[in-house]
């Protein structure tokens, strides 16, 4: 099978890469970054350099393809709204137009279970156990999120088309390999300014990402996934502080939550902190964004009942054998600062 897989070179993109090329699929890799060629150079890959922000450059990337998995995309707390829509928005649509052209089978499009997400100074978001038909809210007070509904919304409207699509929405990924999120734990932890934002439970589900690779991969093989929004995960719910300081121990950092700041306080402090950052039009963001203000405070988890029933998926990697892995792979790098 030709498969073109965007995000290729990033942490879940080259999982995948692994994956799909263990079955000897003819893998094309969309790479921005040619630094960043060595993580997926194996056999039958084909490397083809384009940027997601400049469509031109993406002209024949998917020839003669069957399947496309689309996992990259601006992920950021902060950054210009143009460039979101370029990226999250305007380049997936092209690529599907481009699917259409092309004759492509099956368009696997990775979201994110934040696209949901609830919050404002007077609540904070606790969804419990909620499935696929959980609405979006009115409204999104950042730019990622409020671009990947629109980008979910443009997938769903090419299946109409005649494109076999499926949208994945994977919550709190984790796991051997994280080059995003673990860092940037690991800096926040390092300054002494990772502390638990609201009082009560907060709970997550979080998501290896072998398991997450095994979700795409399968759900791209089933007939009954046309059309489909999944959300996936480890199947677990953990106390979110727990889900922190594993992930940080496994790096040999050995955290306390420390004391527990209001949310509100917070949500304030983050919001005031946006407008300054906005008034001197700062590419650089705040210390403190709303976003990350919901990611410490809210809590959330999410049924993968709709992904068993459909396609089989049944998590594979189990807690404490991912943060076993996870440990390995920091040991195998020479410890936490190369990752």
């Amino acid at each position: 099978m030709n498969i073109a897989i965007t995000g290729a070179t990033g942490f879940i993109g080259s999982k995948l890469v692994g994956k799909l090329n263990a079955y000897g699929h003819k893998l094309r890799c969309l790479v921005r970054n040619p630094d960043k060629i060595d993580r997926i150079k194996k056999t039958n890959v084909e490397i083809f350099k384009g940027d997601l922000s400049d469509t031109d450059s993406l002209k024949g990337f998917l020839e003669d393809v069957d399947t496309v998995f689309h996992i990259a995309a601006y992920v950021s707390d902060w950054g210009k709204k143009d460039d979101f829509y370029k990226i999250n928005v305007e380049a997936t649509r092209y690529l599907l137009e481009q699917s259409l052209k092309e004759g492509v089978r099956t368009f696997v499009h990775m979201s994110s279970s934040t696209v949901v997400w609830r919050s404002s100074l007077f609540e904070m978001h606790k969804l419990e156990d909620i499935d696929e038909d959980y609405p979006y809210p009115d409204k999104h007070y950042d730019y990622y999120n409020e671009t990947k509904a629109e980008s979910e919304k443009l997938v769903r409207k090419y299946n109409s088309r005649g494109i076999n699509t499926v949208i994945i929405r994977p919550s709190n990924v984790w796991g051997d390999g994280d080059n995003v999120i673990l860092p940037r734990l690991l800096e926040a932890a390092g300054k002494g300014i990772l502390h638990p934002v609201g009082y009560g439970e907060k709970t997550v589900t979080p998501c290896n990402v072998n398991n997450l690779v095994n979700a795409m991969v399968s759900a791209s093989n089933s007939k009954n996934t046309n059309g489909e929004i999944y959300f996936i995960n480890d199947g677990i719910k953990v106390d979110y502080q727990k889900f922190l300081q594993d992930q940080l121990g496994a790096a040999g950092i050995d955290w306390k939550p420390g004391i527990t700041i209001p949310y509100t306080f917070m949500y304030i402090l983050a919001y005031l902190m946006e407008i300054i950052y906005q008034a001197i039009d700062s590419e650089k963001p705040p210390v403190l964004t709303r976003f990350a203000v919901s990611a410490l405070a809210g809590s959330r988890s999410y049924s993968i009942e709709k992904a068993k029933r459909d396609f089989g998926y049944v998590p594979v990697v189990g807690y404490d054998e991912g943060m076993k892995k996870l440990s390995d792979w920091i040991n195998e790098l020479g410890g936490a600062k190369n990752i």
